[in-house]
């Protein structure tokens, strides 16, 4: 739904139920910090990978006769959903080198970048504008402050 914005259960895309957390040992605030300073995010959130990263490497025609996309995308649900599963893979594979970049590309970054710019995905009702000059950048609208979850780990997280 437009305007709604979904809560973290719907990034669960296996169908499953949400699960409580598996008990885990207790840690200190030092391993907390050490863990998150080994591994830290590129991006603080979605928008700005999907700006940053995804994006500028996703050129295609926009249009009727290419690939559909409303620069308010985050308040299309499916779309955030999947551009913030996208990004939080994106963020875990970087780690494990080139080529499970790769894998992150055939497996999750173009099918479903295809099928949310698909004439028939989610954007297929949007008013579009032409841009006779490609490839250029899919427009993107600011998001208002604190949508995204922010990549930051609090004691909580």
């Amino acid at each position: 739904m437009v305007g709604i914005p979904p809560n973290d259960d719907e990034l669960d895309l296996d169908g499953d139920e949400p699960q409580e957390p598996a008990a885990q040992p207790a840690t200190s605030p030092q391993d907390t910090e050490h863990a998150v300073s080994e591994r830290p995010f590129v991006y603080e959130d979605a928008q700005q990978w999907l700006r940053g990263y995804a994006l500028p490497r996703y050129l295609r025609k926009c249009g009727p006769s290419g690939h559909a996309w409303a620069p308010n995308w985050y308040e299309y649900s499916e779309v955030y959903s999947v551009v913030t599963a996208l990004w939080e893979t994106w963020e875990q594979m970087r780690w494990d080198g080139p080529q499970q970049i790769l894998v992150f590309y055939r497996d999750y970054f173009y099918p479903l970048m295809d099928r949310l710019t698909a004439q028939d995905g989610p954007f297929h009702a949007y008013d579009k504008v032409m841009h006779p000059q490609l490839p250029e950048m899919f427009p993107v609208a600011e998001a208002p402050e604190g949508y995204f979850r922010s990549s930051v780990v609090s004691g909580g997280q």
